[in-house]
């Protein structure tokens, strides 16, 4: 079973900034994955070898901003889709709205519902140098 764990941080409560601390859990640190390991682990579990799958992750590095800089959202079924918000500055009125109140895209990801539960059976631990 995976396991994620967790540090423990005093966070004060924004409404309420002399009441007291509560303790909130933070992910900690448990390493990073490279596109190299990511291949080889979809390798094991496919008819693909490592060079094979690193071309295809690399394939989809290309593709998806491409296909969200064209407007449209990138649909991988069971893993998740993803799209494009924008974030503006207000207008007064639709005719004093120009492309130049755009301050940015914001790139949203929505888990896919077998993505979602995989994740949903993960354990949680408290970090070793956490009391």
């Amino acid at each position: 079973m995976s396991s994620i764990s967790y540090t423990l941080a005093p966070k004060v409560n924004p409404q309420d900034l002399q009441g007291p601390r509560k303790y909130y859990a933070n992910k900690a640190p448990q390493g990073e994955v490279d596109v190299r390991s990511l291949a080889r682990r979809i390798s094991r579990e496919s008819m693909l070898g490592i060079i094979e799958t690193t071309a295809v992750i690399e394939g989809l590095l290309q593709a998806v901003p491409e296909l969200l800089a064209e407007g449209k959202s990138v649909q991988l079924g069971e893993f998740g889709s993803f799209r494009l918000t924008l974030s503006s500055e207000g207008a007064d009125s639709p005719e004093t709205f120009n492309s130049s109140n755009i301050i940015g895209a914001n790139l949203i990801f929505r888990a896919g519902k077998e993505f979602r539960d995989r994740l949903s059976n993960v354990k949680y631990s408290r970090a070793a140098n956490q009391s």
